[in-house]
């Protein structure tokens, strides 16, 4: 998804001109975040959670046809690739998704932007950066005063962008006062609370995440051999991956729609344009097929055994 360009100058915007370098900053700053949130990339965290959630509604699918029909026979080893797969694509890409390396784009990595950046937090940022009123109040009683009271039954259109959009600003305000803690008086050096951005974190370290992130270290990614008596890798069950995601998609949405006041996940499962269960109920192959597919794996395990008569020295 793109993210749409400033429909206001910095000149247009209700900042003094002392604190518009600043609010070009944030400007920057917030259009950074969002492209590495939901932005058109492929390794986006918006396409990236939409590219996990999309196999484990896939695979739950397939899974469950085998439960309705527990009698109906499965090619053992092409159902075995489907586990396997399903297991090392969820647990390495949960670990992308909460990787500390800052090469890498992934939810905590933008937390991670975000906390560097502190005084760029405030209300007026927050409220101001594209054209809004920072007084709503004012604005409020300027559309009150413009009304044509002998049209009063008439509808009435509020404008939502620009100067004079006072119930947007309004909205904003609101959403700021929940991040900056409630404040008696709203300022326009108000900061938002960065306990927040420490419970993001906290909620990016649950029991969950960190037993899929020591699975994709020790076994998917890495062969780790452990010291003896050190006990096994701690089990992963489906239900702890999707604990884990869940926790992954809530922080990525909240950052999102709350954080910045942008857009939310409208479905954290993409919608397929096909179906797709068609062809589910068709066979893998043909029975008269069978005698030379026995034919190619014959194949393809003797070319791999010529690997062992290439040294390569």
């Amino acid at each position: 998804m793109t993210i749409p360009e400033y429909q206001y100058t910095l000149e247009q915007c209700d900042v003094p001109e002392v604190r518009r370098a600043a609010l070009n900053a944030y400007r920057i700053f917030r259009r950074k975040c969002l492209e590495d949130m939901r932005g058109s990339a492929e390794t986006s965290v918006m396409n990236q959670v939409h590219n996990l959630t999309w196999h484990t509604a896939v695979f739950r699918v397939l899974n469950e046809a085998r439960r309705l029909e527990p009698d109906r026979r499965v090619n053992g080893p092409m159902w075995e690739l489907i586990v396997a797969g399903y297991a090392n694509l969820m647990t390495l890409g949960i670990r992308r998704l909460v990787d500390k390396n800052p090469k890498t784009d992934s939810v905590w990595n933008v937390i991670v932007q975000v906390a560097k950046r502190p005084e760029l937090l405030t209300r007026e940022m927050f409220v101001c950066y594209d054209g809004l009123p920072y007084d709503c109040e004012a604005g409020y009683r300027d559309y009150v005063g413009s009304l044509d009271m002998s049209r009063v039954s008439h509808a009435s259109w509020l404008v939502t962008t620009g100067p004079e959009a006072w119930a947007s600003s309004e909205m904003l305000h609101k959403a700021f006062d929940l991040l900056a803690g409630r404040p008696k008086k709203r300022r326009r050096g108000d900061v938002i609370q960065l306990s927040i951005l420490e419970s993001l974190r906290t909620r990016l370290s649950s029991p969950a995440i960190e037993r899929v992130r020591n699975l994709a270290d020790k076994r998917m990614a890495h062969a780790e051999r452990w010291a003896e008596g050190s006990g096994a890798v701690p089990s992963v069950t489906y239900n702890g991956i999707d604990e884990a995601l869940g926790h992954i998609v809530s922080v990525a949405n909240y950052l999102s729609s709350s954080f910045f006041y942008d857009a939310a996940f409208a479905s954290v499962v993409a919608t397929a344009q096909f179906d797709v269960l068609s062809d589910l109920d068709e066979p893998w192959v043909k029975t008269e097929h069978i005698p030379a597919l026995h034919r190619h794996w014959s194949e393809i395990c003797t070319s791999m055994d010529r690997w062992l008569e290439d040294s390569g020295i």
